[in-house]
């Protein structure tokens, strides 16, 4: 090594090891814990923390094991200090790997030690091996978990495990951010001059990172090649835990990390292997698996679909298709990429939702229509780019159902809430793709496929004995009728569902019916009767003329966000408020009228109140067409919250004469 080489690795280690000063000094070995860290009652720059991790150190290497072939090893050891009650999950460890035929990953070295304080001296407390658990998970997986034992608040647990894995290609994401503040943690990872890597950084807070250069040698065949080993470092100290807000679907997209993928291995001479993909060898992939030919299997229910052929319009025919697998199979609640054999499905009368879809496709293929398989990236799993392609890259797939008029429609025969083109909200994601086998495969936006929206109509009269009697109608459409269902759904009865309308309303429940909440359809509605006392003086009487907000004023409590605002959907509503005026009554005084804009959401809301001698009218409307907010927007949109929840606690006076 070359002199001016070593004096700039020299450099390049020490600025990493000043860089990675962390808050609360720790002695980075194994079992070297503190009385400090045990004495520690909470942590100074977030005093709200339930536990801290206060060291974490991941080792990653690719390198070539006794048999010649390349694997991947990990070295994990973290230390973690319990703060309050809530923290104590944090001695429990669950780890879903991959085991297949082919490739797996295995786990050794499982070593996990509780320390607490006993009278001013360490007490350990080790995990015996009796509680580690490794169980199958699903197809391809299995689950490893296992728990510290005597943990308490403020014990400090410590755990440490390897992992070695033939799919050294596959080198696990990296995060420095949890849920939890990180005092510190520190990343190696060991990759052979022979490997290609795309890098790729995510989150918010700094990430310290220095690089160097070792030599190793490779034997083959009697001879001897010299090559480098890349070693990349990463340090992140005070690493504040990321804080969970609404309207995010996946949060771990926002952690800070690191993500490595693979582009080439290439050994001069011997071996060249080029792994980057595009779009079409991702098709290609999904073309030629299990998945499209079982997509394309017979149909299963041919005379049950013969009956269907007589059906009036092509979209009676389809959601009549839905309905007969819906009855034919229940759907377990998972989602899949890749299909069961259609035969083993019936058999059981249970499947995932695209062992479901694909039974739908034979059907509607039988009956004429063009069916084909749209994949999608659930939201709950991340965002899609579709400028970065990735060789597997989808969770599951709905259908793209085509009639003889060119209509489109896209269904999903898992959830029995939605409807043609209306699909739960973790699939309505803009960037889907249609698989075809001609090359012709295409993106689509699943985002805007139908109206949604809610229309409330309240008539209601003030009764002299101090209440307010009236009849609130409720009309749902599109993705609003499938929340509506889902959440009509969750309750064990329709007592229990009434119980909790009292509550939210704050009112007296008098008479209560619905259609729709239990249908295949794009639409419900529901018609509660029901009194309530408002607010009163001697001469005056207050109205508020919302009685369930819209907007909840508790959505955006945080004064500044780091990750976007994820609403579901583009949405509207409106509502009309009329209340007779008794005799003896008149109308002191009524809202303003407000007209409110948000660019960044592109929404909009109105509130027109009219008054008269016998009437007091309100209408209020509420449009939203943007369904992302950046955090740049989130100051602009959470002071627009608030101005609805001004307007959610308008009241109007009555006055007695």
């Amino acid at each position: 090594m070359k002199p001016h080489y070593i004096l700039l690795t020299c450099l390049l280690m020490m600025a990493f090891l000043d860089l990675s000063a962390q808050t609360i000094p720790v002695n980075k070995r194994f079992g070297k814990v503190s009385k400090e860290e045990l004495e520690l009652s909470s942590y100074d720059l977030d005093t709200s923390a339930t536990a801290l991790v206060l060291y974490e150190n991941k080792w990653t290497s690719v390198h070539l094991n006794a048999a010649g072939a390349f694997n991947k090893t990990t070295k994990t050891h973290t230390r973690i200090k319990v703060l309050k009650e809530e923290g104590l999950k944090w001695g429990d460890f669950e780890i879903v790997y991959y085991s297949s035929n082919n490739n797996h990953e295995s786990f050794s070295g499982i070593d996990v030690v509780t320390y607490n304080l006993d009278g001013g001296k360490i007490v350990e407390t080790k995990m015996p091996k009796k509680y580690i658990f490794d169980e199958d998970f699903t197809e391809n997986y299995r689950k490893l978990t296992f728990s510290a034992q005597d943990v308490k608040v403020g014990s400090v647990i410590e755990v440490k495990f390897d992992c070695v894995d033939t799919r050294y290609w596959n080198l696990e994401d990296i995060y420095f951010q949890k849920n939890i503040p990180v005092n510190l943690m520190e990343c190696e990872v060991r990759i052979p001059e022979f490997f290609s890597f795309n890098k790729k950084m995510s989150g918010y807070h700094s990430v310290d990172y220095a690089a160097k250069t070792e030599s190793s040698t490779l034997q083959s065949s009697g001879d001897s090649y010299v090559y480098n080993i890349d070693i990349d470092y990463y340090s992140a100290a005070d690493v504040p835990a990321f804080k969970e807000e609404p309207l995010v679907y996946n949060y771990r997209q926002y952690y800070s990390g690191v993500k490595y993928d693979i582009k080439s291995l290439q050994i001069p001479g011997a071996l060249y292997e080029d792994y980057s993909v595009s779009w079409e060898d991702v098709d290609k992939n999904y073309l030629e698996s299990d998945l499209y030919i079982r997509f394309k299997a017979a149909c299963q229910f041919k005379d049950e679909t013969a009956a269907i052929a007589a059906e009036a319009t092509d979209e009676k025919k389809i959601e009549a298709v839905v309905k007969l697998v819906q009855e034919k199979v229940t759907w377990d609640e998972s989602y899949a990429i890749l299909p069961e054999p259609l035969g083993q499905v019936v058999k059981a009368r249970s499947g995932s939702n695209v062992d479901m879809n694909c039974l739908a496709a034979g059907c509607l293929r039988e009956l004429g229509f063009t069916v084909e398989p749209v994949m999608v990236k659930l939201r709950s799993t991340g965002v899609l780019q579709n400028y970065q392609p990735e060789l597997n890259p989808f969770d599951t797939f709905i259908l793209r159902v085509v009639t003889s008029s060119g209509d489109i429609h896209y269904l999903d025969c898992g959830s029995s809430k939605g409807y043609l083109n209306v699909l739960d909200p973790l699939m309505l994601i803009s960037n889907a793709r249609v698989l075809r086998p001609d090359g012709g495969s295409e993106w689509v936006d699943l985002t805007r496929l139908c109206v949604n929206g809610t229309n409330m109509y309240f008539v209601a009269g003030y009764d002299p004995k101090g209440e307010i009697i009236g009849t609130l109608t409720i009309r749902y459409r599109g993705e609003d009728a499938y929340l509506a269902k889902l959440d009509y759904a969750s309750y064990a009865d329709e007592d229990a569902y009434m119980e909790d309308l009292e509550e939210d309303f704050g009112v007296e429940v008098v008479e209560y019916s619905s259609t729709g909440l239990k249908d295949f359809s794009d639409n419900a509605s529901e018609k509660i009767s029901f009194t309530y006392s408002p607010d009163a003086s001697a001469d005056l009487v207050y109205v508020n003329l919302f009685i369930d907000p819209f907007h909840s004023k508790d959505t955006f409590q945080s004064m500044n966000r780091s990750c976007p605002v994820d609403f579901p959907y583009p949405y509207s509503i409106s509502y009309r408020y009329t209340l007779q005026i008794p005799e003896g009554y008149a109308v002191e005084q009524v809202p303003e009228n407000i007209h409110i804009t948000c660019d960044e959401l592109k929404a909009s809301v109105k509130l027109v109140t009219l008054a008269d001698a016998h009437t007091l009218q309100a209408v209020f409307t509420y449009t939203q067409d943007n369904i992302l907010g950046l955090p740049s927007d989130y100051e602009n949109i959470r002071s627009f919250w608030q101005h609805l929840s001004d307007i959610y606690a308008s009241v109007a006076v009555l006055k007695k004469m």
